[in-house]
């Protein structure tokens, strides 16, 4: 069957926010992230964000998080430096707390006066060490239980309720499989089917004509292989209430192009990454730096009981190896010892940098490319 054209439109960009910046550091681009997340400490930028990137209506709930979000924020900084500070073996459970505060001031932009609610004073998680046996990475999971943070954060991110029985089981090196910053030294520790398939040429086009833009995206079949999924089938996992999407002519040979079924109209004072943030939201975005140029990829979920969004799953990750730390230190220890351990250095030092700047996007509700000037 001959495929459809694609629709004529003009790209302005592909982004997971519809707010985007562009900056670039000649100094530490950790510490540069630091400063701006430091920077919602101040009221009156916290209070901005709140009214115009997460939309709070009510002046009170405005004062309410920006009076709230300064204490989780100065907690997070302090508890990360102690972090950068402790030794392999501690720092998992104090970068943990950091996150923990950052994931309540996300949660207070979206729900103020979050210390108001009982699930501010719950993880969410839990994780129970082996009095007999030393932690098999292939085997440990966490438990998504009682509500808590996790679930707050979840919904934070997704925009709906978690759907999240009590309990359910998240095996941890699934999870890993969804850090493509450490890919390759998953592969080493996990290996299995690719669970992450990169967009190629994302783009949101618009036709100002008649007001109307929608997504295209091409995928290279060869990573479909690689995971183990027919093109059919992954199209119908991205399939969303308001449309699915259909194949078209190819952008280019070799490739698989698709476009949203059913476009989104644009208002006429509305900004068009805006009007198309739900349907960008609804592909939960996996975003990684390849080539110094910022990727993006849909994931393939399988064995995991629903979508769990980038945050949600180092954070997890972070909360397992914060709990090893505290309850179980001689798995610690075998694991140090072990092949094993690359991986989890490798977390350590490059998924938690992604999480603390993916955690940035999401407070700042803006994509930030942060670039090296030297």
């Amino acid at each position: 069957m001959a495929k459809l054209a694609s629709r004529v439109g003009e790209s302005i960009g592909f982004h997971c926010y519809s707010s985007v910046a562009d900056e670039s550091t000649l100094g530490n681009p950790e510490a540069l992230i630091w400063s701006s997340i430091r920077h919602l400490g101040s009221y009156g930028v916290a209070y901005y964000i709140a009214k115009d990137r997460h939309g709070l209506r009510t002046n009170r709930d405005r004062q309410s998080a920006a009076n709230n979000i300064k204490l989780y924020i100065r907690q997070a900084a302090d508890f990360y430096e102690a972090a950068r500070l402790a030794k392999a073996n501690t720092a998992p459970l104090i970068y943990y707390y950091s996150f923990l505060n950052l994931a309540k001031a996300l949660c207070e932009f979206k729900m103020p006066q979050l210390h108001k609610r009982p699930e501010s004073y719950r993880h969410g998680l839990s994780w129970r060490p082996s009095a007999q046996y030393l932690v098999d990475l292939q085997k440990e999971y966490v438990t998504v239980s009682r509500r808590g943070i996790w679930h707050l954060l979840w919904e934070a991110l997704m925009g709906v309720r978690c759907p999240a029985a009590n309990p359910t089981k998240l095996r941890i090196a699934d999870l890993f499989a969804y850090c493509p910053e450490i890919s390759v030294e998953c592969e080493m520790v996990c290996p299995g089917p690719q669970n992450l398939i990169t967009l190629e040429d994302p783009a949101v086009l618009y036709n100002p004509s008649i007001r109307e833009a929608w997504i295209r995206f091409s995928l290279d079949p060869s990573d479909l292989k690689l995971a183990k999924i027919s093109m059919r089938c992954l199209i119908q996992t991205l399939r969303m209430p308001r449309s699915g999407y259909q194949e078209v002519v190819p952008a280019k040979n070799g490739y698989r192009t698709f476009e949203t079924e059913i476009p989104v109209k644009v208002g006429r004072k509305q900004y068009v990454l805006e009007a198309m943030e739900s349907d960008i939201s609804a592909l939960n975005l996996f975003t990684a730096i390849e080539g110094g140029e910022l990727k993006y990829a849909v994931s393939i979920q399988r064995h995991l009981p629903f979508a769990i969004p980038q945050i949600s799953v180092l954070y997890t990750i972070l909360f397992w190896l914060g709990s090893l730390v505290r309850y179980d230190p001689h798995s610690v220890a075998d694991l140090m010892d072990s092949h094993n351990w690359t991986l989890i250095d490798g977390f350590m030092s490059q998924s938690c940098l992604w999480l603390l700047e993916r955690m940035e996007w999401a407070l700042y509700g803006t994509e930030t490319t942060l670039r090296s000037a030297r």
